[in-house]
């Protein structure tokens, strides 16, 4: 026996009324027609599957009574509205479908079909607008917020920034695709022509990558909190690392002690091995291990010159040394005074190592590159 109610996850947006029409005609052909819709979910009952014809019509400001009128007057012309689909916050559409190929058109004229139209048009432009406007001062208040951490090291340091960037972009591109149809179905009405729809299944493929995209939104601070459970452990065994002693070897400050000051360990999805060491001294030096192994040797080269960039900028008189080393793909030695930065990259792998205290680093770099070179 079959069942005489169904439920679908709403497919499109009322910015485009034709796709929804035809979305309707074929369910209708299926035997399906819609009976409510919300923001989320279509809900259809059992009908005669046929040829039908699905029209939708903005509601207008009207009292129940006028409104009442109407739908008496659309059922004497052949047409029954039998549903809401609820639209934003200014406007719903009423559905109404006809079985009958001799019933005239509810609209026959697309200037007044356009008049109709262009205020739920024109409010979906604005909401456009207002997600793209959204998507680009989100990255600028996480600057601000923010202002010491770079996008790059957040991206890296970050289970899921990176899939927040990847849901942002791809939402930035629904919107100029909304805001691309939107502006040639209102030239089309102005014009006095009945704007081409396109095809429903692609804006409703469109319109369900957007769903999930806002329910991914919804869901990944808790993805982000429980991303630890499966992280798996560093390998920082196999990265290159100066401990301070060999750094005093051979100077008169050889009676130093230093102290862990700060440390981390890491492993994220764009970089499987980081860690980071800093000593402090007694007498307030420090010395700085840094040792990244990241997924892909791009982000590697950009985060080898954001190293370098960092340090000239809170330098501006540094030195800048290349080092000439097989084992390097590159490296450089920046020099400001008593503070010094070594930094270097072998394929995937960066490091780096700041001191601010007089030391040869002419030892700490053959170690780094034989660490590398095994």
């Amino acid at each position: 026996m079959r069942k005489q109610k169904k439920r679908a996850l709403r497919p499109l947006e009322l910015w485009n009324p034709g796709a929804i029409e035809k979305w309707l005609e074929d369910e209708a052909a299926k035997g399906w027609q819609l009976e409510d819709c919300g923001r989320a979910l279509a809900v259809f009952k059992a009908i005669e599957p046929g040829t039908y014809r699905v029209r939708l019509q903005p509601q207008r400001p009207e009292t129940p009574e006028a409104r009442r009128e109407r739908g008496e007057a659309f059922r004497k012309m052949g047409w029954d509205c039998t549903a809401v689909i609820v639209g934003d916050d200014d406007y719903d559409c009423e559905v109404c479908y006809c079985n009958d190929p001799s019933v005239p058109e509810l609209d026959t004229d697309p200037v007044a079909w356009g008049w109709a139209w262009e205020k739920p048009l024109r409010h979906s432009w604005r909401v456009a607008w207002a997600v793209l406007g959204l998507l680009v001062a989100l990255p600028l208040l996480m600057a601000v917020l923010a202002p010491r951490k770079s996008v790059l090291e957040a991206l890296l340091c970050q289970n899921l920034f990176w899939l927040r960037l990847v849901v942002m972009f791809v939402l930035g591109v629904a919107m100029l695709r909304r805001l691309w149809y939107l502006r040639r179905m209102r030239r089309q009405l102005a014009a006095g022509l009945v704007p081409d729809s396109g095809s429903w299944r692609r804006d409703r493929r469109w319109q369900q990558v957007i769903i999930l995209l806002f329910l991914l939104c919804w869901m990944l601070p808790v993805i982000s909190n429980m991303a630890p459970l499966w992280r798996v452990e560093p390998d920082t065994a196999s990265l290159p690392y100066i401990a301070p002693v060999e750094l005093l070897e051979g100077t008169d400050k050889a009676y130093w002690e230093f102290e862990t000051a700060n440390y981390v360990y890491q492993s994220t999805p764009l970089a499987p091995d980081r860690f980071g060491l800093q000593y402090r001294g007694e007498n307030g030096e420090h010395v700085r291990n840094a040792a990244d192994r990241l997924r892909f040797e791009i982000l590697a080269k950009a985060l080898y010159r954001e190293r370098a960039a960092d340090f000239q900028k809170n330098y501006l008189d540094a030195t800048e040394t290349a080092v000439e080393n097989g084992a390097f793909d590159e490296a450089m030695l920046l020099t400001a005074g008593e503070e010094q930065l070594f930094l270097a990259r072998t394929g995937k792998v960066v490091y780096a190592l700041w001191v601010d205290f007089p030391a040869d680093l002419e030892e700490s770099i053959q170690h780094v590159a034989a660490e590398l070179e095994k």
